[in-house]
């Protein structure tokens, strides 16, 4: 088991209208802060209410919205460029993964003199970073808590993950009424996307005790969610399951590591702005029967937290039913279960392949793969 090393960072604000306390927990960093937000917000006057909880602090906020579905490098630029001409104290995203992405990498690279490229290449930044506050719309950043964030390289639209100060993030606010703008579709795919993230970290060779205590209770929560009736059962609303298991599944992957489906999905969002949720949701099943081959004792743990009958059964065969299970749930999600059901063909695919291989995520899968064996999953997939 790989050494357990643990550092608390960014202060977790979770339950309903904590939206409303956003200038209360940002004033601690600053006066004045650009707030990065996806633009679906502003049709739900989401934007304007977060506007409104800065400006009561005194918080002088502007916006940035102007971010395309496949947000490249380009668009970073432009962020930083704003930021550093509005002098801001600090960084707040608002939405899902995108802007948390680009988020965190304006505060990291703010005070650096270097270009952008130098970081995807590899370099450190070293500069103090901006203060960082995430407040996610969605449930499933795999990078929340972490010293990395994807940027998608404008000149060939490869997703690398490039490096962040350490403490960048000091805030996270999350608030399950968010969650609850989303349509059933959206919301279900978000749902398996942070079960799928759960269970590469609970597989990973970098898990340890915290982790797969952690990632366990991410996925039964994550569970519950998906069925309304059990959800009524345990008396929590299923927003606040699904706010609770996402945040409890990002932290469990910090401090393990996410897998082959975020690096797939990572690199299909950023070639052809293909869905990671949707992505992942289709690779759940394959990466879990591939995961049976080394850590088949974890994959039939799962099967126990989907409610497999395993009485009496190998492990190798609670495996197999915690698959076949969870491609019952998709299908009845009315999920796709084929990535060309995507709109991505098999020669699209080949690039993404080569792009998932060289993120260093692929470190800490299950057993190594190369492209090669990548492009023998993805194919299983198509």
């Amino acid at each position: 088991m790989a050494d357990f090393i643990f550092r608390i960072s960014p202060n977790v604000i979770l339950g309903p209208y904590t939206m409303a306390r956003m200038g209360q927990i940002a004033s601690a960093w600053g006066s004045n802060y650009i707030l990065i937000a996806d633009p679906i917000l502003k049709e739900y006057n989401l934007v304007e209410k977060a506007v409104g909880a800065l400006e009561e602090k005194g918080i002088s906020v502007f916006i940035f919205d102007d971010i395309p579905s496949g947000a490249t490098t380009e668009t970073l630029e432009h962020a930083l460029s704003l930021a550093r001409g509005a002098h801001v104290h600090g960084v707040i995203s608002f939405g899902g993964m995108k802007t948390a992405s680009l988020g965190r990498a304006v505060a990291s690279l703010y005070n650096e003199n270097h270009e952008i490229y130098d970081y995807l290449a590899g370099a450190q930044p070293y500069s103090g970073a901006l203060p960082f506050i995430e407040v996610p719309s969605t449930c499933r950043d795999a990078f929340a808590f972490m010293d990395r964030t994807p940027v998608i390289d404008a000149r060939n639209r490869q997703v690398k993950l490039m490096k962040t100060q350490s403490g960048i993030c000091k805030a996270v606010i999350v608030d399950p009424n968010l969650y609850m703008h989303m349509s059933p579709n959206t919301a279900q795919s978000m749902i398996f996307h942070a079960i799928t993230l759960a269970i590469e970290g609970y597989v990973s060779t970098k898990s340890n005790f915290f982790s797969e205590t952690i990632l366990g209770k991410a996925i039964e929560m994550l569970l519950l969610a998906l069925d309304p009736e059990q959800s009524k059962l345990v008396g929590t609303p299923s927003e606040m399951l699904v706010a609770q298991g996402g945040c409890m599944a990002s932290m469990g992957v910090a401090v393990s590591s996410p897998g082959v489906a975020t690096a797939i999905s990572f690199a299909c969002n950023g070639r052809y702005k293909t869905s990671t949720s949707l992505v992942c949701a289709v690779l759940l099943p394959y990466i879990m029967e591939d995961a049976a081959r080394s850590k088949v004792d974890r994959i039939a743990t799962i099967g126990k937290m989907l409610g497999v009958s395993s009485s009496g059964l190998a492990a190798n065969e609670v495996a197999r039913l915690a698959v076949d299970d969870v491609r019952r749930r998709l299908a009845l999600a009315g999920l796709p279960t084929r990535l060309k059901d995507l709109g991505l063909s098999i020669d699209q695919l080949v690039p993404c392949a080569e792009d998932a291989t060289a993120l260093d995520l692929m470190n800490y899968i299950p057993r190594a793969m190369s492209s090669d064996d990548l492009f023998d999953l993805i194919k299983q997939a198509y």
